[in-house]
């Protein structure tokens, strides 16, 4: 009994599956914190990327909510891919759309006391939008 208790939990506290949990958990944050940063910064002095046209340029909005799809997209994918290591399948999805959609408001504020920026309700829709795509798309593809 205690050899095969012993056979069973050994796998789960290895030094490498500990480590590959700890390197998707890492990954996740990091990536996290760059979006954070891309989304709440400066338009006109960028710390990441070019400044923003002064004047109302409809590539400029295309190619930001282009990013807003893309970076919420992949927040979802990268959380839940560092969740499902730890977590059930359901639980770390369902965790990473709603950490997705909480994300996109939080940014909004911010960008609200940033002198340059201000809050949108559109892209905040296209964050929780693509957020549940991208859940929607895992559930079926990879359950």
């Amino acid at each position: 009994m205690i050899l095969k208790l012993q056979h069973t939990l050994l796998p789960i506290f290895s030094r490498q599956t500990v480590q590959g949990r700890l390197r998707r958990a890492l990954i996740a944050v990091a990536y996290t914190a760059l979006l954070t940063l891309v989304l709440v910064q400066s338009s006109a002095n960028p710390l990441i990327g070019p400044a923003a046209p002064r004047e109302f340029n409809l590539a400029w909005e295309i190619l930001l909510t282009l990013g807003h799809l893309i970076g919420f997209g992949l927040l979802v994918w990268v959380n839940w891919w560092a969740l499902v290591a730890v977590a059930p399948f359901w639980r770390a999805l369902l965790f990473a759309v709603i950490f997705a959609c909480l994300l996109g408001l939080l940014t909004e504020l911010l960008q609200s006391f940033v002198p340059d920026r201000s809050a949108s309700l559109f892209d905040l829709a296209c964050d929780c939008g693509i957020a549940l795509l991208v859940g929607l798309f895992i559930h079926r593809r990879l359950r």
